[in-house]
């Protein structure tokens, strides 16, 4: 794998598995279920009400080929605090001490939730949270030392 595609790779993978464990549909080419959990990359849309946004950033890189990178979700599930409580959970349930996984050629040591915190209501009164996993990761480059 070259290692121009580790966060593509990454962000997509997670993006699928959740959604092969049930916490909500992704699916880049189609429109997001009215009735379910929209799992999106990057920006978070206006609709539908219950949503799943995912986006990576860089936690940790040394000059091997150990990385961290922190995968944020940010979740919305309607008026209900605990529809956005139980989204969360679900996530938590998927991702929290996974261990020894591949996603897209992405070797994942570990990944675990670092922290979770409220964002409050939208303009809409719909519930947000937003929770930051860190994904322990083999990440091959040609100035690191394998």
């Amino acid at each position: 794998m070259s290692g121009g595609t580790h966060d593509v790779d990454l962000l997509v993978g997670v993006a699928e598995l959740l959604a092969a464990e049930g916490v909500g549909t992704y699916d880049p080419s189609g429109a997001l279920p009215a009735d379910g959990v929209g799992i999106v990359l990057g920006r978070v849309p206006d609709s539908p009400d219950r949503v799943l946004g995912l986006t990576p950033y860089p936690v940790a890189d040394d000059d091997s080929t150990d990385s961290v990178t922190g995968i944020q979700a940010r979740m919305r599930a309607g008026t209900n605090a605990l529809d956005v409580v139980q989204l969360a959970n679900n996530v938590f349930t998927v991702l929290h001490n996974r261990c020894s996984w591949d996603v897209r050629g992405v070797w994942v040591e570990i990944s675990w939730r670092n922290s979770q915190a409220w964002i409050g209501q939208d303009s809409r009164g719909r519930m947000e949270l937003v929770a930051n996993y860190y994904v322990r990761t083999v990440r091959s480059g040609s100035n690191l030392n394998d």
